[in-house]
């Protein structure tokens, strides 16, 4: 999956695959993690919010997806 670059102290860049509503999330020390059942809206929040590791943290976290640790920790 593509990856593009984010602003974000905490995050290094972000994927989203539509077809399969699956979100990529890559942070700065490393870790990648990919949840599935994301929906497009929640995607496009978070390319728009200012505080987008505190919308991964209270948003995607705890929004029941489903969450794979790919890499890292």
């Amino acid at each position: 999956m593509l990856r593009r670059p984010i602003r974000s102290t905490s995050l290094k860049a972000v994927g989203y695959d539509p077809a399969t509503q699956t979100l990529e999330i890559e942070y700065r020390h490393g870790g990648l993690v990919r949840y599935t059942g994301v929906p497009e809206e929640l995607h496009q929040a978070l390319l728009r919010v200012p505080g987008k590791a505190l919308f991964v943290e209270q948003v995607v976290e705890r929004g029941g997806f489903g969450r794979e640790q790919l890499r890292g920790g």
